[in-house]
This record gives C-alpha cells, sequence and structure tokens, in this order.
C-alpha cells in the first residue's frame, strides 16, 4: 500500500528547497556579525511560517506547508533526525574523562551550575498560572522541567564563542569546558528524570525504580566504557580497506543510532542516547578533532537548519509571545547560571574575577534549551506560550554570551591580545 504519491515527493523536495536554503543564507548572514546561527535558522522558519508568510500570503503559506498529513510526516521525520544528530554532534565537546580529572573546581562548577537556577526557578515557576500548562503537565513536572530547562549550558557554543575569542587555550577555558561538560552530563540525567515523571505516570513504584536503574545503568556504562568500545571498533573500521573517513563516519553516526533506539525501548527518549554516543567520541582517543569536525560540519550543513528552520512552521510566535512569562523565565535561566557557577568557582577556590568569567561562560542556553523545549511540547507538558519563552531565552543568551565573555576575559588578562595568565586560579 503507497501513502505518498508524486505531488507528496515533488513538494517535499521543494519544501526542503526553500527550508534549507533560507535556513543557511540567514544563519551565514547572522554568523557574519556574529550572531549564533541558530537565529537565523529560526528566524527562516518564522518568516516561512504562520507569523509572516502566514499573515503576509496565507495561500502561498498553506501552497508550501500544506495542512497534509504525509507532508507533515515527511518533514517531522526530517525535523527529528535533526535534533537526533544535533545531540549526537553536541556530545563531541563531551570529554568525560578530562572533565573528571579537571579537578575538584570544574565539578562543583558543573554541579552547582546546575543545582541552583533549578533551586531558584522551581518556586518561581511554580506561581505560573495553570494557562501555561500543558495538558499533561502536572504541579511538580512542570516547574520541575522549566527549572531543568533553564540549568542547561549549550557546550557547542561556548566551545564556539572561546574559539572566536581565541581563548580556547587557556587554562581558564579548560575549565570551563571541563565543568560545562559535567554541566552537560548532571543536566540530562535530570532531563531523564523529569521525561520519567510525565512518561511513567502508569507505572507502579517497582516498575518505575527498575526502569530507572536500568537507565542509570546504560548511561554508567556509556561513561565507564563506551569511549574504550568506540576504541576498539574505530581500530577495526581503520584496518579495513573501506574508504576513510567515511567509513569511521558511518561508524560514528550508527552507534548513536544504536544508543537512541536503546533509550527509545527503556523507555526514555531517543535523544539521551545520541548525546550518550556522541559523549563515547568526544572521549575516544582514535576519533580525532578533525573527525569529529567532518561529522558535525555536515550535520549541522543539512539536518540540524531544517530542524530549527521547521519550528517556525508550528508556532506563530506573535501568538505565543507574551512580555512576563518570558521576561521571568529569561531572568531565571541567565541569572540562575550565571550565579550558580560563580558560586561553584568560589567554592572551587577560584578568585573573584575568574569565578565572574566562569558564570558568564555558562549564561548561553542556545540549541539545548530549544530541544528540551522541543521535546516538552511533544509530551505536553508545556504551551505555545512557555515555548516561545525557551526559544527567546536561548537566542538572547546566546547572542549575549560573546560579547560579555571577551570584556571579562581582557579584563583579567587574556584572549587575542594575552594569554599568559597564570594558572595559578586553576584547580
Amino acid at each position: 500500500m503507497h501513502y505518498l504519491n508524486e505531488s507528496h515527493i515533488l513538494l517535499f523536495i521543494v519544501q526542503i528547497l526553500v527550508l534549507l536554503g533560507f535556513a543557511r543564507t540567514l544563519g551565514v548572514l547572522c554568523e557574519s556579525v556574529k550572531i549564533p546561527a541558530l537565529a537565523g535558522e529560526i528566524l527562516a522558519g518564522v518568516m516561512l511560517g504562520p507569523t509572516l508568510l502566514g499573515r503576509v500570503s496565507p495561500e502561498l503559506q498553506n501552497m508550501l506547508f500544506p495542512p497534509s498529513e504525509p507532508q507533515y510526516i515527511m518533514l517531522e521525520t526530517v525535523s527529528w533526525l535533526g535534533v537526533f544528530f544535533l545531540l549526537l554532534a553536541s556530545g563531541f565537546h563531551v570529554n568525560v574523562g578530562h572533565a573528571l580529572r579537571s579537578g575538584r573546581a570544574a565539578i562543583l562548577i558543573g554541579i552547582v551550575g546546575v543545582l541552583f537556577p533549578i533551586a531558584v526557578g522551581f518556586p518561581v515557576f511554580s506561581s505560573f498560572d495553570p494557562i501555561y500548562w500543558g495538558d499533561a503537565a502536572t504541579a511538580v513536572s512542570f516547574p520541575l522541567f522549566l527549572s531543568v530547562a533553564g540549568s542547561i549550558t549549550a557546550i557547542s557554543v561556548v566551545a564556539r564563542t572561546l574559539g572566536d575569542l581565541g581563548i580556547s587555550k587557556t587554562p581558564q577555558a579548560s575549565l570551563a569546558l571541563s565543568a560545562c561538560a559535567i554541566n552537560d552530563i548532571f543536566g540530562w540525567l535530570l532531563f531523564t528524570v523529569v521525561l520519567s515523571l510525565v512518561t511513567a505516570h502508569s507505572m507502579s513504584v517497582i516498575d518505575l525504580g527498575g526502569k530507572a536503574l536500568l537507565v542509570i545503568g546504560f548511561i554508567v556504562i556509556s561513561i565507564a566504557v563506551g569511549a574504550k568500545i568506540l576504541n576498539f571498533a574505530i581500530k577495526r573500521v581503520q584496518a579495513t580497506s573501506l574508504p576513510q573517513p567515511a567509513a569511521a563516519q558511518t561508524l560514528i553516526v550508527s552507534v548513536g543510532l544504536l544508543c537512541g533506539a536503546i533509550t527509545q525501548w527503556m523507555g526514555i527518549h531517543a535523544i539521551l542516547g545520541f548525546f550518550l554516543a556522541g559523549t563515547m567520541a568526544g572521549s575516544a582517543k582514535r576519533v580525532t578533532e578533525e573527525l569529529r569536525n567532518s561529522v558535525s560540519d555536515t550535520l549541522h550543513a543539512i539536518f540540524v537548519p531544517l530542524f530549527f528552520a521547521t519550528l517556525g512552521l508550528k508556532i506563530d510566535f506573535l501568538v505565543g509571545l507574551e512580555l512576563w512569562p518570558t521576561v521571568i523565565f529569561c531572568t531565571v535561566a541567565i541569572l540562575g547560571k550565571f550565579v550558580g557557577a560563580w558560586i561553584g568557582a568560589k567554592l572551587g577556590k577560584q578568585s573573584q574575577q575568574s569565578s565572574v568569567l566562569m558564570g558568564l561562560i555558562f549564561i548561553p542556553g542556545g540549541a539545548m534549551e530549544i530541544v528540551v523545549a522541543t521535546l516538552a511540547m511533544e509530551l505536553q507538558l508545556i504551551g505555545q506560550t512557555i515555548f516561545v519563552a525557551i526559544v527567546f531565552s536561548a537566542l538572547l543568551s546566546s547572542i549575549l554570551a560573546g560579547p560579555l565573555i571577551g570584556i571579562q576575559a581582557r579584563r583579567i588578562g587574556i584572549g587575542k591580545i594575552g594569554s599568559d595568565l597564570s594558572t595559578k586560579d586553576i584547580s
């Protein structure tokens, strides 16, 4: 039985052509003025969706993106591939072994940087009117999700910002990236707990406990031996006559698909599996930086822009935007992460100036906040207004991070004009 005909395929090709063309063009333009590419990619969807094109020319918008189930399913599938591969590529920046060896300061910054915004955010978000809840939300799951969403730092944005500022090789940058790696792992573990609360409402306590142990066990195994297994597999692949680096790239993507399938089977979303697979690649010695970059560049050239662009097709951002929920979430997410990382750095015996730098580095929510918001919308945890607030916070924090980090880095004497700062503050 065939559900797709020639017209469906033709329109799908046109949709991909238009979305990818707009997203990549606007993404490059944003990067040229030091704004993250994801801002332009989301803007492409906003322009082509109900927010702009749907108001200016609803006939054209309906012709390009009709409310047809086959067309919607095809685009949605490509969009989810973008989510999965984004998490895979984000994990490349997480070197678990290096993070754990970075010492007490990195661990404190990473963990306190997650716990503080959650502690501050939960009572604040508990006061939100239930009209902002999704249909599946409860008085616990709604504020807990928003608190966790506001605590996650986009390590990919941090790595890119530090590289652009010329401070990626400094001791401060090494400490920051290690702390962000711990933040990501801890933050995603907490997000997994939230998912369990939402998806396991009909499970018994025993079943829920067994599921939690299964997931935690998989996470521990992935972190403990995943990189070693991937190293062995890469060595075997590279010893064959298969073309390189294509064969190694296929292996890394396949590991992502396998881990995603495992976590989805466990009842936790596949995005966790893809992220764990990325951390394996980030920690595996045989997966060189060049190989990781080649995989990441391919994914960010095609699948990731399509994911961000399709966001704008689903939501009317003018209808969803409300001032106070947006202001409150931005304040809690941005200031919460800043203060949390600052406290962690002070507890780790960093100087005042270095602690401020760590706080600023933790600000960007970037793509990670948008991914968790997208998943929360799918699970009916949040409504359209909160989704728009999270997207706005992710963009604002990512745009602010670069200039603020640059100012503080110059203030303490590191960067392109001087990277010889003493390591006495790094422990």
